[in-house]
């Protein structure tokens, strides 16, 4: 299984993506591959706040 990490650029912490909680709490969303298996995403939050002033713009 293997897991990925998506993390803010830039934020005021460093984010534990080394399999210990982050202090972020971020999201884990299941991706199913092409082959069935399934990996794991890991969403982690910013601190800054920069999602309250950004809109998905669809392209990322």
């Amino acid at each position: 299984m293997t897991t990925m990490h998506v993390e803010p650029v830039g934020d005021l912490i460093e984010h534990d993506t080394s399999g210990n909680p982050c202090v972020c709490g971020p999201t884990e969303r299941p991706v199913k591959r092409e082959d069935g298996s399934v990996g794991w995403v890991v969403v982690h939050n910013s601190l800054d706040g920069r999602e309250l002033h950004e809109t998905d713009r669809g392209d990322a």
